[in-house]
């Protein structure tokens, strides 16, 4: 594929400065060649560009100055990377049409131009939107609901009842609408199972990474609002809210009921407690752990440094004994005004 650096701007904007040159790829400084564009997103990486192949650059106007490079100037180089990257590296598709090995249950509708690739086991009541893209081995259940220009890839699994936006991509081993953690304790303490029966809804133009799990809710659905972006290995259980283009990471686990809020970025590693609320545009440190709501959007980070086994140790005695140092302080701070106020009354 070739195309001139004009079209890329008729797509995605910017300006251009330098010639109209046609390019065949993009990639990073260190590996760009010939013919290839390339980018830079802080003006630290400017020192890369000495030794750089490329024969055009994507960069920001401030960036601009002393760079000899044909240029595409944007806001936002990041973003207008990740636009001309899709159209040299597609998603990878499945053949037009329906392969004789894919099993449909009964009144479901399969809309127009499918992909549907061997394997594939469709449920009863089950509506499918046009231009989707289903890979082999997948499940789907009953009485799902998938809009248009979805891909689904090998081995996922969406149980019963999950309504599915459009433009939305689930990566292998993605289970959607898998029953929530809900158990009842008898005097015994045995467990007993509680039905979950609430489905789960997820908007437009969801991405969820492999083996990633979101639980149905118990009475109502679990909902993942548009936009969202999860990474791989993410636990989100039953009754949960992730808000509109929100970014989890991978090995985020999030309990029951709590709601997570819009443009919020959890990162890799942490865990949300149930039925606690964080605010609009929170960010949360990798390996953090949110105990108690949020109302106040911020950068929260609780994630104890790593050190050696010995020092952990010793701290970890100190840590241990905080409280009893906090009540000796206090006694000692009571001990201190009292003979502050007699050497006063004696004065």
């Amino acid at each position: 594929m070739k195309i001139k650096l004009s079209e890329l701007i008729t797509k995605f904007g910017g300006k251009l400065v330098g010639d109209d040159i046609e390019i065949s790829g993009i990639a990073p400084t260190d590996l760009a060649g010939p013919s290839q564009i390339t980018f830079i997103t802080d003006a630290k990486y400017k020192k890369d560009l000495s030794e750089c192949k490329a024969s055009a650059i994507i960069i920001a106007e401030n960036n601009a100055e002393g760079v000899d490079f044909n240029k595409i100037i944007t806001d936002n180089p990041y973003w207008y990377f990740s636009q001309v990257s899709q159209l040299f590296y597609p998603r990878k598709e499945v053949k037009a049409g329906i392969k004789a090995t894919v099993l449909v249950g009964g009144n479901s509708i399969i809309e127009s131009n499918p992909a549907i690739a061997d394997y594939v086991i469709i449920g009863d009541n089950v509506t499918i939107g046009k231009n989707c893209q289903i890979h082999p081995h997948v499940v789907i259940g009953d009485n799902v609901v998938i809009g248009d220009n979805v891909y689904i890839y090998p081995n996922a699994t969406i149980y019963d009842n999950v309504k599915i936006g459009h433009g939305c991509v689930f990566h292998s081993g993605v289970v959607l609408g898998s029953d929530g953690f809900g158990n009842a304790a008898d005097k015994s303490k045995h467990w007993n199972r509680i039905p979950q029966i609430g489905g789960v809804i997820i908007g437009n133009n969801v991405d969820i990474g492999a083996n990633t799990t979101v639980d149905c809710g118990t009475f109502t659905p679990t909902i993942i609002e548009d936009g969202v972006v999860i990474d791989n290995l993410v636990q989100i259980a039953h009754n949960v809210l992730i808000g509109a283009h929100s970014a989890i990471a991978a090995c985020v686990g999030i309990a029951g009921s709590a709601k997570i809020g819009r443009h919020c970025q959890l990162g890799g590693g942490c865990g949300i407690t149930g039925h606690v609320q964080i605010a609009d545009y929170t960010v949360v440190g990798a390996a953090t752990g949110i105990s108690k709501s949020i109302t106040k959007p911020d950068l929260y980070f609780a994630a104890y440094p790593f050190s050696t086994f010995k020092e952990w140790a010793k701290n970890a005695v100190h840590v241990r004994n905080l409280h009893a140092m906090y009540e000796k302080l206090r006694t000692m701070e009571h001990q201190i005004k009292k003979l502050v106020g007699e050497s006063n009354v004696n004065n």
